[in-house]
């Protein structure tokens, strides 16, 4: 479902408050459990030209946690609104990565110069919110520059 601009704004202007404390304690949980960057995920975030790439870390589980309970994920299905469980999850410096879907961390790296170029998790989560509420997720320019840079 997408909506017009000014209904997405003032939904993500709700959303938001709730869903940058939720991703702030993600990230905290991935920095303590997750894996620091292996060679290669080094050297792609230096091609992003993200900042103190050594801090990144990566935690692989399944399922990813979702700021939301599991069957509003259906019923936000139903709806088509832009809510799924996804096989990558970046917040901040964190990753989450769902098990055996390790091919993902180039698009959530790419996410992570995003949330540094944006100034951190609270001006990314209004962003996406809103690009997902009035592109559709897969539209996203966030998204799409993620898909293409990945």
């Amino acid at each position: 479902m997408i909506f017009p601009l000014g209904l997405a704004l003032t939904l993500a202007s709700g959303i938001a408050p709730a869903t940058t404390r939720w991703a702030q304690a993600q990230e905290r949980r991935i920095l303590a459990e997750g894996v620091p960057l292996a060679a290669e995920g080094l050297a792609f975030a230096a091609e992003l030209k993200i900042e103190r790439p050594e801090e990144v870390r990566v935690l692989e589980l399944k399922p990813i946690p979702l700021p939301v309970p599991r069957p509003l994920v259906k019923l936000a299905a139903h709806w088509r609104l832009p809510l799924f469980e996804p096989a990558g999850m970046t917040l901040g410096k964190g990753i989450y990565i769902l098990e055996g879907h390790s091919r993902v961390l180039r698009h959530e790296l790419v996410h992570v110069a995003q949330y540094q170029q944006m100034g951190g998790i609270g001006p990314f989560m209004q962003r996406y919110l809103v690009e997902c509420l009035t592109h559709g997720y897969a539209d996203a320019p966030l998204e799409v520059e993620a898909r293409e840079k990945e």
